[in-house]
């Protein structure tokens, strides 16, 4: 069965994991090889312990496994970050993770997110109700430039 949590700082190994595969697992030409390599390498545990503290992080597991996650920076109303591991992507993970950041939004009384959305996953977004703007660059930690789509939506209270 699989329940959505708030993310503790045990969980910094597995989410790291889940980030290099859902990167690593994206079968597109709309990035280079070189692309994929410089986003799928997670970032530091201090990081992830980090935005833990500090933002509103949630994982998805399912029997003890974390198989997603997803972070809201409520500062800037941002979605940060919804990643789903391969094995756990197309069943509903992803919208479940997105869906549970969009409450914490409303529940802190945000009235609109917004996110950078992958080329890959912008269909997803539009589809959760989010609304495309011009696409973009967005910078790594690594320090590589990846196309984006900035995106919006408005939130109900």
């Amino acid at each position: 069965m699989l329940t959505i949590r708030k993310a503790r700082q045990e969980d910094c190994q597995s989410i790291g994991n889940v980030h290099s595969a859902a990167v690593e697992g994206i079968r597109t030409a709309l990035y280079t090889p070189a692309e994929i390599q410089a986003w799928a390498i997670p970032k530091q545990p201090e990081s992830y312990e980090e935005s833990i503290r500090t933002k509103e992080f949630f994982v998805a597991e399912e029997d003890g496994i974390i198989m997603g996650f997803g972070v809201l920076n409520r500062e800037s109303a941002e979605v940060e970050a919804v990643y789903v591991s391969p094995q756990g992507g197309r069943h509903g993970i992803g919208l479940g993770v997105l869906r549970t950041l969009e409450e914490r939004a409303s529940a802190l009384g945000l009235r609109e997110l917004r996110l950078n959305a992958s080329l890959n996953a912008v269909l997803f977004y539009e589809k959760a109700g989010f609304v495309a703007k011009e696409r973009s660059k967005y910078r790594l930690t690594t320090g590589v430039e990846i196309a984006c789509v900035p995106m919006v939506k408005a939130i109900s209270e």
